[in-house]
C-alpha cells in the first residue's frame, strides 16, 4: 500500500464541490448585496485582515461569501478561495486538508500537525510573495465546528496579504464573542450584519418536522446527529428500513450526492436538531456508532465522544491496532489515525490534573504518533507495523532509549513493587542493546539508580559488557567509567587494570584524567601510587585529576609541582590539569598559577576568575589580578568571591555600578556567569532589574536560570517564568522543556498545560528521539509526569513504552 495522497481525499473534494456549488449559484437579495457591497470595501482596507459575517440562522450568510469569492476569483488581485464546513467537513481533519489543497498546490501528503504548521506559518503568516496575487480566505458557519477545531493556532497572526472572512450564527454580541475563539485581533476585524431572511418554501426544517412520520423523523434525527454524509447502507442498517420510504415529505431538507445523504445546509440541520428531545438525539447516535466500525464510527467516533466530553478512558479504543487497520483501509490512511491520536492525547491532558490514568494514555498516543511517523518514513514499509500487509526488515525498536526512557521514569518514583518492575523493564531493554559501549552505559546508569548490592550487580554486568570491547584503548576507557558503580576494593583493582593496558600502549595513560569524575575516593586513593610512576605529562594530568577528587593538601601541592614542571604554553590539557586544582590551592600556589595564566593565551581570563576568589578566601584580595582582567572577566570573579567574603556588600556595589555600564543584553548575557553565586545569595530580584528593558523571551531564560539557583525564591520565579513559556513554547516546546526540572513549583493547571505542549512535540518525532535525546522526549519529561500524576503516572507511562514498543517492533 503506497503511502496516502491527501491534497484532498474524495469525500473532502466532493463535500466542497457541494457547498460551492448550493452556495454560489443563488441569486442575492437587496439586503444581501449590500453586504457584497461591504465585504468588498472591507477588502481595500489594508489594516483590517479580518472580517466577520454575522446573522440569524435563516440568513444566507454562506451565499454572500460565495459570491464575495466569485467576485475576486473573476479578477486578479486576489486568489480567493471557499472553505466551507458543512455536513461532512466539521473536523479539524478534514478542514486541514481542504486548506491544503486550496493553499499547496502540488503537495501530495503529511501529518496533519505537519499540513497544519505549513499553512499558518508559509501561507497565513507570511503570505503570497510579490509575484502572486493577494490571499483571501472565506470560511463559512464556523459554529458548525465548534469544539472540535482549535483556530487560534491557524488565524492569529496572517501576512500583509492576507484576508480572512469567517461567517458566523448570531448577534453583534455573539460575533465579538467569535474573535478570541478565531484567534481574530479584535481592533482589525471588521463586523458586518446579515438580516434574517425567511425559510424557503417548503423549506421551513420545523414545519417539515412536525409532519413527518415515523421513519423520515427517524431519518432526520440521523442526519441531525451525524458528522459527515451517510451511505445510503449506513441509512438503512440504522433505520431497519429502505431509505425511500423515509424519504417521503421531507425531500427539500436533504441533498443525495453520489449515493450518500445530508441536510441541504447548515441552518436547517441545526434548525432540526434543536427540536430533537434529548432521548432522540441519542438514540440517533447509539445507532449511528453502532454502524460497521470500519464505516461511519471509525471516522467520527472520536469526534462523538469529545462532543459528549466523554472521560479519556473511552477515547483509549482510538489506540489500538484494531482502529489503525481499520484506517488504512480508508483513502486518508494513517492520517486520519494520527487525527485521531492528536485529539486523544489533548483530551487526556485536559483532565491531568483530575486523574493518574489520563498520563499514560496521553503517553501512548504520543509514542504512537511518533511510531507511526517512523513507519512512514522508511522507504521499506507497506504500512505501519501492526496493520496488513507489512514488513518488518527494518525494525523501528530502539532497545537504548526504551531502556534509557524507563530508567528515567523508575528513577522518579519511590522506592517500591511499581518502581522495581520498570527497571527491570528497563534491564531487559538494556541487555538487548546491540552496541558495547551503550549497553554497558545503561546498565551503569541502572546501578546509579538502584544502589545497593543490587546496583553492584547491574555495575559488574556493565564491566563485563565493556570488557567484551574490540578496541583496547575503548575498553580500558570504559572500564574506567565503571568504576565509581563498583564497590571500592573492586572499583580500585578495575581502574589499577586500565590504568596499567593504557600505560602499556593501549592508549595515552593521561586520558585517565578525563574519567576521574567517576571515581570515588578509594579508587582516586588506590590510583596515586600507579600515577606517580607515569611518564611526564601524563603524570601530571592524572595526578591533579586525582588531587581534585582527593582535596589533600600534601596531594594537592604533589600534583601542583607535577604541573608546574610539565607546564606547556597553549596546551589545553595542562590548562584543564590546573583548572581542576585551583579550588584548593593555598595562597603561594595560587600566586604561582596565577603568574602561569599568560602562557594560556585566550584561556588566562577563565583561569584567573577561579583562581581570585581562591585568593581571597585566604586573604589575599588580589587587586593587581583583578586589575588585569576585563571588565566582564572582573564581575565573574568578584561574583564567585562572594561566598567568601564577610562583607559581600562592597562586592555586590562593584559588579552593580559595572553592570549598570553595560548594555541590557551585555548584562543579560552575564547574568548566567554570575547568577549561580548571586542566586545563592538571593539577589535574583536585583538581577532581573539588569534586563528589565528586553523582552519576554529574555526574561523567561534568566527566570528559569535562576530558579535553580535560588532555592529561596524558586517557587515564585518558576511561577512567573510558566507563563511565559506556555505563551512562547507553542511554536518553541524547548522553552517549556527548560523549565521541567522545576516542575514541582508548577501549578496543576500550568503543569497539564505544559505536557500538553511538549506531548505535541514528542508526537511530532520518531520513536527513537521520542524516547530519549537532547531534544523534547519522555526521558525529560519524568519530572513533570510525576509532579502532575504522581508513581502511579509514571509506572502507566512506562507500561506505555513496554506496550507500545511491541504492537511497534
Amino acid at each position: 500500500m503506497p503511502p496516502p495522497h491527501i491534497l484532498a481525499p474524495a469525500p473532502v473534494e466532493r463535500a466542497w464541490r457541494c457547498a460551492w456549488d448550493e452556495a454560489s449559484r443563488d441569486t442575492l437579495d437587496p439586503a444581501e448585496q449590500a453586504a457584497l457591497a461591504a465585504l468588498g470595501r472591507w477588502i481595500e482596507e489594508p489594516d483590517r485582515p479580518y472580517a466577520l459575517l454575522h446573522g440569524p440562522r435563516p440568513s444566507r450568510r454562506a451565499v454572500v461569501a460565495a459570491h464575495l469569492v466569485r467576485v475576486q476569483q473573476e479578477g486578479i488581485a486576489y486568489a480567493a478561495q471557499f472553505v466551507p464546513i458543512g455536513p461532512d467537513l466539521r473536523l479539524e481533519r478534514d478542514l486541514v486538508a481542504l486548506l491544503t489543497s486550496r493553499l499547496l498546490a502540488g503537495y501530495s501528503g503529511g501529518p496533519p500537525r505537519w499540513l497544519r504548521m505549513r499553512i499558518a506559518k508559509e501561507q497565513l503568516r507570511v503570505g503570497p510573495t510579490e509575484d502572486k496575487p493577494s490571499l483571501l480566505l472565506a470560511i463559512t458557519d464556523v459554529e458548525e465546528a465548534e469544539p472540535l477545531v482549535s483556530w487560534p493556532a491557524l488565524f492569529s497572526a496572517v501576512g500583509p496579504r492576507v484576508k480572512v472572512l469567517a461567517t458566523v450564527e448570531g448577534d453583534d454580541a455573539a460575533a465579538r464573542a467569535w474573535l478570541p475563539r478565531l484567534g481574530f485581533d479584535p481592533a482589525r476585524t471588521r463586523l458586518h450584519p446579515l438580516p434574517s431572511r425567511p425559510w424557503p418554501a417548503p423549506g421551513d426544517p420545523a414545519t417539515l418536522l412536525a409532519a413527518a412520520g415515523a421513519a423520515p423523523a427517524k431519518l432526520l434525527g440521523l442526519l441531525a446527529g451525524a458528522y459527515g454524509r451517510l451511505r445510503e447502507d449506513e441509512i438503512t442498517t440504522a433505520l431497519g428500513a429502505p431509505i425511500e420510504g423515509a424519504l417521503a415529505g421531507i425531500e427539500p431538507l436533504v441533498a443525495a450526492v453520489d449515493g450518500t445523504y445530508a441536510f441541504r445546509c447548515n441552518a436547517a440541520r441545526r434548525e432540526v436538531e434543536e427540536r430533537l428531545d434529548r432521548g432522540a438525539r441519542e438514540t440517533s447516535i447509539r445507532r449511528l456508532l453502532s454502524l460497521p466500525p470500519d464505516g461511519y464510527p471509525c471516522t467520527y467516533v472520536r469526534a462523538h465522544l469529545q462532543q459528549a466530553t466523554a472521560p479519556p478512558e473511552a477515547f483509549a479504543a482510538l489506540v489500538t491496532e484494531e482502529h489503525l487497520a481499520r484506517w488504512m483501509a480508508r483513502p486518508e490512511g494513517y492520517l486520519g489515525f494520527v487525527a485521531d491520536l492528536e485529539r486523544v492525547r489533548r483530551r487526556a491532558v485536559e483532565t491531568l490534573p483530575m486523574g493518574h490514568e489520563a498520563a499514560a494514555l496521553a503517553v501512548r498516543a504520543a509514542l504512537v504518533e511518533a511510531s507511526v511517523n517512523t513507519c512512514a518514513d522508511r522507504e521499506d514499509h507497506d504500512a505501519p507495523v501492526g496493520v496488513e500487509p507489512m514488513t518488518r526488515e527494518t525494525p523501528i525498536a530502539d532497545e537504548r532509549r526504551q531502556a534509557r526512557a524507563l530508567t528515567a521514569l523508575g528513577a522518579a518514583m519511590a522506592a517500591g513493587p511499581a518502581r522495581a518492575e520498570v527497571l527491570a523493564w528497563a534491564a531487559d531493554a538494556a541487555r538487548r542493546i546491540p552496541d558495547v559501549e551503550f549497553r554497558g552505559d545503561v546498565l551503569l546508569s541502572l546501578a546509579e539508580v538502584v544502589g545497593g548490592e543490587a546496583g553492584y550487580t547491574f555495575a559488574r554486568e556493565a564491566l563485563a559488557t565493556f570488557r567484551t570491547a574490540e578496541n583496547a584503548e575503548a575498553r580500558a576507557h570504559q572500564m574506567l567509567v565503571a568504576t565509581g558503580g563498583l564497590p571500592p576494593e573492586e572499583g580500585a583493582a578495575v581502574a589499577r587494570e586500565a590504568l596499567a593496558s593504557l600505560r602499556d600502549g593501549a592508549g595515552d595513560p593521561g586520558d585517565v584524567d578525563c574519567f576521574s569524575k567517576h571515581f570515588p575516593r578509594a579508587v582516586a586513593e588506590a590510583l596515586w601510587p600507579d600515577a606517580e610512576a607515569l611518564p611526564g605529562p601524563a603524570r601530571a594530568r592524572v595526578l591533579a585529576a586525582l588531587a581534585g577528587v582527593l582535596g589533600d593538601p600534601d596531594r594537592v601541592r604533589d600534583a601542583f609541582a607535577a604541573v608546574e614542571r610539565h607546564i606547556e604554553p597553549y596546551d589545553l590539557n595542562e590548562h584543564w590539569a590546573l583548572a581542576r586544582l585551583v579550588p584548593f590551592l593555598d595562597a603561594p600556589e595560587a600566586r604561582r598559577a596565577a603568574a602561569l595564566a599568560p602562557g594560556f593565551g585566550e584561556h588566562a581570563a577563565e583561569l584567573l576568575e577561579g583562581l581570585i576568589p581562591r585568593l581571597r578566601a585566604q586573604g589575599d584580595p588580589a587587586e593587581d589580578l583583578l586589575e588585569a582582567l576585563s571588565e566582564s572577566s572582573r564581575i565573574r570573579a568578584l561574583a564567585r568571591s562572594l561566598p567568601f567574603a564577610t562583607e559581600p556588600g562592597p562586592l555586590w556595589a562593584r559588579m552593580d555600578e559595572a553592570l549598570r555600564r553595560a548594555e541590557p543584553l551585555d548584562r543579560y548575557g552575564l547574568l548566567f556567569d554570575v547568577g549561580p553565586w548571586l542566586g545563592a545569595a538571593g539577589e535574583s530580584d536585583a538581577l532581573l532589574a539588569w534586563i528589565a528593558p528586553l523582552g519576554d523571551a529574555h526574561h523567561l531564560c534568566a527566570l528559569g536560570f535562576l530558579a535553580r539557583h535560588d532555592p529561596a525564591h524558586a517557587p515564585e520565579l518558576t511561577r512567573r517564568a510558566l507563563p511565559l513559556a506556555l505563551r512562547l513554547g507553542a511554536d518553541e516546546p524547548d522553552r517549556v522543556l527548560n523549565l521541567v526540572p522545576l516542575a514541582r513549583h508548577f501549578p496543576a493547571e500550568g503543569a497539564a498545560a505544559a505536557l500538553g505542549i511538549l506531548l505535541d512535540a514528542v508526537a511530532g518525532d520518531i520513536r527513537s528521539d521520542a524516547l530519549a535525546g537532547d531534544g523534547v522526549s519522555l526521558e525529560r519529561l519524568a519530572p513533570l509526569i510525576a509532579a502532575l500524576a504522581g508513581d502511579e503516572g509514571l509506572a502507566g507511562a512506562a507500561r506505555e513504552v513496554v506496550q507500545v514498543a511491541a504492537w511497534f517492533p
